[in-house]
C-alpha cells in the first residue's frame, strides 16, 4: 500500500512539473520557428528573382555576342569573296603568261573536245585558282572556294578532289545551282539558301559574287561554300546547359541550324526545311516573327509541354537570326540553390532552436527519473532477464520481488522461461529427427539397386535412429513377406535365420496376427509382452525372442500399405515408448514411395533392356533386307536391259529400212514397241540410278560446265517430246553466266527429268528454262556464290499440302492425269543428284496456274574441280 501511494506521489510530482514548463517553452519555441520561416521565404523570393533577371540578361548578351560574332565572320567571308572577285575581273582578258594543268569543270562532263574549245576561259579560270586555294587554306569557315563561267559552264575549284566527285555524277552544270542562279539575278554579293552540296552531300550555304566585264556583260560567278555542320558545331560549343541548344533562320523564317539537322534528299532538289513561322507552338511562331523582323530580346515561351527562355539576335550580313534556347528550371537553378542555401542556414538555426527545447524538457525529465527511482530498479531486472531470455539463456530465473503487481510479473516471468525451455529441447528433438529423416531420404534416393535398397532399409533403421534390431516386410498378393532384417554388428547369421522362420509360413494380410491389425489399421503400434500376446505368432515370436517391440505400416502411391517396418530394442532390454512408434512411423511414411520408385526402376530398366535387343535384331533384319532389295533392283536391272536393247535396236532397223518398207499396220505395231521399249528402258535406268546412290556406287565427275550449252543440248533433246503439241519451250538462259562446278552427264540428267516432268503434265502453254546468279550462306557460315536454274510451266499445279511429297521415292501426285506413268523416282533422284553437288531443290507451284521447280549449283571455283566426288547415301 505504501509503495502504491508512493508511487502516485512520485508521479503526480513528474506531471506537475512537466505541465509548468513545456506550455511555455512551446509557445515561445513555435513563435520563433515561424518568424524564422517568413524570413526564409520572403529571402528566397527576393534573390530567386534578382538571378532570375540576371541569368536572362547574361543569355540575351550570349545571344548579341554569338549573332556579332558570325556578322564578323561573315562580313569577312564575303570581304574574301569579292576579293577574289575583283581579282578575276583584273585578269580577265589579259594574255596567260604561265600555263597550268589544274583540273577544271566544263558541263556537263569535261571531254577532250569541250578542253580544246574552251581553252582560253580554262587559262583564265585557271589563274584564280591559286587565290581561292590560299584564302580557304587561311578561313576555317570556308569549305571550299570557286569561280565559275557563263561561257560552257565551266567552274574551277581550289580542291582538285572535287572533280572526282562531280565525276561520280551523271552530270553538273554549275549555271542551274543556287548559288549562280541568285547571284546573276541579284546582280550583288548574295548569301544562298540552305541547300544539299553536290560535292560533300551535306548541307551548305554560300556567298557568291558576280562577275562583270568593262561593257557590264555577266561573266560568271566567284562563291565560297560554308558547310552548316561546321556553324552547327561551332554553336554546339555555346553555354545553353544540358537540355539547351541553339539554333539560326533565315529573313523567310526557315532553320537554317538546328541541332541533328540531317540532308535529306538529293543534290539536285530544293531543300526543304522547318519553318518556324509555320510552327504550331503560338509563343514559338511570336518569336519567329521578332527574329524575321530583325529584333533582338528574351521571350519565355512553352515548348513540349516545359517552359523554356529565348534568347535571339540578328545577323546583319547574311540576313539571319541566332537564338539560345535554355529550359527555365536551368535559368532558376542558380535562384533556386542560392534560396536552398538558406532554407539550409534557416534550418540550422531551427534545429538549433529545438536542440534547446529539447534540453529543457530532458532537463524536467531527468528530475522526474530521480524521484521515481524507487521502483525502476526492480523494473531494470526484469528487462534484464527478458533480454538474457531473448539472448538464448532459458535457464535464467529471477529473484522474487515482493507481492504487488511487479513481483507478481516476476513470477510470471519465471514460470513462462520453464514452459518456454521443455519447449524449445522437444523442438530440438524433433528438428533433429527431421534432419536425420533428410539425410536418410537422400542416402536411400541414391540407392538405384532392389536388393541393395531393402537390405539398407533396416541397416538404416537401426544405426540412424537407435533401435538395436529391425525387419522389413513387403505385401506379396495377400502375404506379408520378411524381404530384409539388421540384427547389428556380428548377427548376421541370427537375421537369417529369422527370415527363413518368418517366410516359411508368411502371416497373411486378412490374418489375425498383430502384423494384419498393422495393414488394417494403418497406424503403429506396439506390443509390449509379445510372449502373452494372443495375436503374436509364436513360431515367429521365438525367432526372434523379442521383449518389447514396435511396427508402423509402410505406405506406397494412392496411399496404400505397401508393407511394414519392425524395430526393437532386444540388446538394450529398454521398452518402446509412444516417441519411438512416432518415429518409426515418420521413417516408414517416407520409405514407401522410395520403395515403390526403385521397384519401378529396375522393372523399367529391364523392359528396355529387352526393348533394346528386340531393336536391334529388327534394324540388322531391315539393313539386309535393304541390301537385297539394292542387290536385286542392280541385278534384274542389269538383266532387263540387254533384251530392251536388242527389242529396241531391231525395232529401231526395222523402222529404217528402206528397202522393205513396213505397211501402216506395221510401222504402227513396230513405232509402239520402240516407244515402250525404251520408256521400259528410262524406268530401269531410274532404278539402277537409284541401286548406285543407296550402293554408294555413284561417282561424280565435277568439272566446268558451260550452263548455257547443256540446257540448250537438252531442251533440243526434248522438243521432239512436244511434236504436235501446243506447248512452247523457251529457253533464257543468259550466254554470259559463269561456269559452274558439276558433273555434266548429271546435270543433263537433272534438266531432262524437269523438262520431262513439265511435259507429262502440260496440256498447253508454255515451258521456261532460265537461270541466275545468287549468293547464299553455306553451312559453314560463309557466303557463297550459285547458279540457280529454274524450270517454269503452266501445267495443273501441285497442292500445296502434297508438295512435301514430291521428292519422295515412288511417290506420283498426278499418276492417273499423265499420258504415261512411271516410277515416281524422276524427282528423287533428281534430288539427291542436286544435293550430291552442293547445291538445293525447292518447287514453287500453284494448282491450275502451273509450277517452278529451281535448283541450285555452285560457280566454279579451283578447289571445287580437284578430284571426283563419291556420292553421300546418307542424302535424306
Amino acid at each position: 500500500m505504501m509503495n502504491a501511494i508512493r508511487s502516485s506521489i512520485q508521479l503526480k510530482i513528474l506531471l506537475l512539473l512537466l505541465g509548468l514548463a513545456l506550455p511555455p517553452l512551446i509557445i515561445v519555441g513555435w513563435l520563433g520557428l515561424s518568424s524564422l520561416h517568413i524570413a526564409r521565404e520572403t529571402a528566397v523570393v527576393e534573390g530567386t528573382n534578382s538571378l532570375r533577371q540576371q541569368a536572362t540578361a547574361s543569355l540575351h548578351q550570349r545571344a548579341t555576342d554569338k549573332a556579332q560574332f558570325y556578322d564578323a565572320s561573315l562580313i569577312g567571308v564575303q570581304q574574301q569573296v569579292e576579293t577574289v572577285a575583283g581579282y578575276a575581273l583584273q585578269r580577265y582578258n589579259t594574255p596567260v603568261v604561265t600555263f597550268s594543268n589544274e583540273r577544271v569543270w566544263i558541263a556537263p562532263r569535261p571531254s577532250e573536245d569541250l578542253l580544246r574549245t574552251y581553252a582560253a576561259e580554262i587559262g583564265y579560270v585557271r589563274r584564280v585558282i591559286p587565290l581561292l586555294r590560299e584564302i580557304v587554306a587561311n578561313n576555317p569557315l570556308v569549305n571550299i572556294g570557286y569561280i565559275a563561267l557563263e561561257t560552257g559552264g565551266i567552274i574551277a575549284f581550289d580542291n582538285e578532289a572535287v572533280i572526282d566527285q562531280l565525276l561520280t555524277l551523271e552530270s553538273f552544270d554549275p549555271r542551274v545551282r543556287p548559288w549562280y542562279v541568285k547571284a546573276r539575278d541579284a546582280g550583288t554579293t548574295v548569301w544562298t539558301e540552305p541547300y544539299i552540296d553536290a560535292n560533300t552531300g551535306l548541307l551548305t550555304t554560300t556567298c557568291a559574287s558576280p562577275l562583270y566585264d568593262e561593257q557590264n556583260r555577266f561573266i560568271g560567278v566567284v562563291a565560297f561554300d560554308l558547310l552548316l555542320d561546321t556553324i552547327q558545331q561551332d554553336l554546339l560549343t555555346v553555354d545553353v546547359g544540358s537540355s539547351g541548344y541553339a539554333l539560326l533562320i533565315n529573313a523567310n523564317g526557315d532553320v537554317v541550324v538546328r541541332p541533328n539537322m540531317q540532308a535529306n534528299g538529293r543534290w539536285d532538289q530544293p531543300y526543304q526545311t522547318e519553318n518556324l513561322l509555320n510552327s504550331t507552338n503560338t509563343d514559338l511562331r511570336a518569336v519567329a516573327r521578332e527574329m524575321v523582323a530583325r529584333q533582338s530580346g528574351v521571350r519565355l515561351i512553352q515548348e513540349n509541354g516545359q517552359a523554356s527562355y529565348v534568347a535571339y539576335a540578328p545577323i546583319t550580313t547574311a540576313g539571319w537570326s541566332v537564338a539560345l534556347v535554355i529550359p527555365a528550371n536551368e535559368i532558376d537553378a542558380p535562384a533556386i540553390a542560392t534560396g536552398q542555401r538558406l532554407s539550409e542556414s534557416q534550418s540550422r538555426l531551427w534545429n538549433q532552436l529545438v536542440a534547446v527545447l529539447l534540453m529543457i524538457i530532458v532537463t524536467i525529465g531527468f528530475l522526474g527519473i530521480l524521484l521515481s527511482l524507487s521502483f525502476t530498479g526492480r523494473i531494470s531486472v526484469l528487462r534484464e532477464g527478458v533480454q538474457a531470455v531473448a539472448a538464448g539463456d532459458l535457464s535464467r530465473r529471477l529473484p522474487v520481488a515482493g507481492i504487488d503487481e511487479i513481483g507478481q510479473l516476476v513470477a510470471a516471468f519465471n514460470r513462462m522461461t520453464e514452459t518456454l525451455q521443455s519447449k524449445i529441447a522437444e523442438l530440438e528433438e524433433n528438428a533433429r529427427q527431421l534432419a536425420t529423416l533428410n539425410a536418410v531420404s537422400n542416402e536411400l534416393k541414391s540407392i538405384l539397386s532392389w536388393p541393395i535398397l531393402l537390405e539398407t532399409i533396416p541397416k538404416v533403421v537401426c544405426e540412424r535412429f537407435g533401435f538395436d534390431r529391425a525387419v522389413l516386410y513387403l505385401v506379396d498378393g495377400d502375404v506379408l513377406r520378411a524381404v530384409s532384417a539388421s540384427f547389428g554388428p556380428g548377427n548376421e547369421d541370427q537375421a537369417q535365420q529369422f527370415l527363413a522362420v518368418a517366410n516359411t509360413h508368411p502371416l497373411r494380410v486378412d490374418g489375425g496376427s498383430v502384423e494384419a491389425d498393422v495393414v488394417r489399421s494403418r497406424k503403429a503400434i506396439i506390443v509390449d509382452n509379445p510372449w502373452e500376446h494372443p495375436r503374436v505368432d509364436k513360431i515367429k515370436q521365438v525367432a526372434s525372442a523379442s521383449r518389447s517391440y514396435v511396427q508402423a505400416p509402410i505406405f506406397g502411391r494412392n496411399d496404400m500399405v505397401i508393407g511394414i517396418i519392425s524395430a526393437d530394442y532386444k540388446l538394450g532390454q529398454r521398452p518402446m515408448h509412444a516417441r519411438d512408434a512416432a518415429q518409426l512411423l515418420t521413417f516408414a511414411s517416407m520409405v514407401g514411395l522410395t520403395i515403390e520408385n526403385v521397384q519401378l526402376y529396375n522393372d523399367l530398366e529391364q523392359q528396355v533392356a529387352r526393348r533394346t535387343e528386340e531393336l536391334r535384331v529388327a534394324l540388322e533384319r531391315a539393313q539386309l533386307a535393304d541390301r537385297r532389295k539394292s542387290d536385286f533392283l542392280a541385278s534384274i536391272s542389269h538383266e532387263l536391259r540387254t533384251p530392251l536393247n536388242a527389242i529396241i535396236g531391231f525395232s529401231t532397223v526395222l523402222l529404217d529400212d528402206t528397202e522393205q518398207p513396213l505397211t501402216p499396220t506395221q510401222r504402227e505395231d513396230i513405232q509402239s514397241i520402240n516407244r515402250n521399249g525404251r520408256f521400259l528402258l528410262h524406268l530401269i535406268n531410274e532404278l539402277l540410278d537409284l541401286a548406285r546412290i543407296e550402293a554408294g556406287h555413284l561417282n561424280l565427275e565435277i568439272s566446268s560446265i558451260n550452263l548455257y550449252h547443256i540446257t540448250t543440248e537438252v531442251c533440243d533433246t526434248v522438243q521432239t517430246l512436244l511434236r504436235n503439241r501446243p506447248v512452247t519451250l523457251r529457253n533464257t538462259v543468259p550466254v554470259t553466266l559463269p561456269d559452274i562446278a558439276s558433273d555434266g552427264d548429271r546435270l543433263r540428267q537433272i534438266l531432262f527429268n524437269l523438262l520431262s516432268n513439265a511435259i507429262k503434265f502440260t496440256e498447253r502453254g508454255t515451258i521456261t528454262v532460265s537461270a541466275r546468279v545468287h549468293d547464299e550462306v553455306n553451312e559453314d557460315g560463309k557466303v557463297r556464290r550459285y547458279v540457280a536454274v529454274s524450270v517454269s510451266d503452266t501445267g495443273i499445279g501441285i497442292p500445296l499440302e502434297r508438295q512435301h511429297e514430291i521428292f519422295s521415292e515412288f511417290v506420283q501426285i498426278h499418276s492417273r492425269r499423265s499420258r504415261l506413268g512411271g516410277t515416281g523416282l524422276g524427282l528423287a533422284i533428281t534430288r539427291k543428284l542436286v544435293l550430291a553437288q552442293g547445291g538445293r531443290i525447292w518447287v514453287d507451284s500453284t494448282p491450275g496456274i502451273g509450277s517452278t521447280f529451281t535448283f541450285t549449283i555452285p560457280v566454279a571455283q579451283p578447289a571445287l574441280l580437284a578430284a571426283p566426288v563419291n556420292i553421300d547415301t546418307t542424302i535424306p
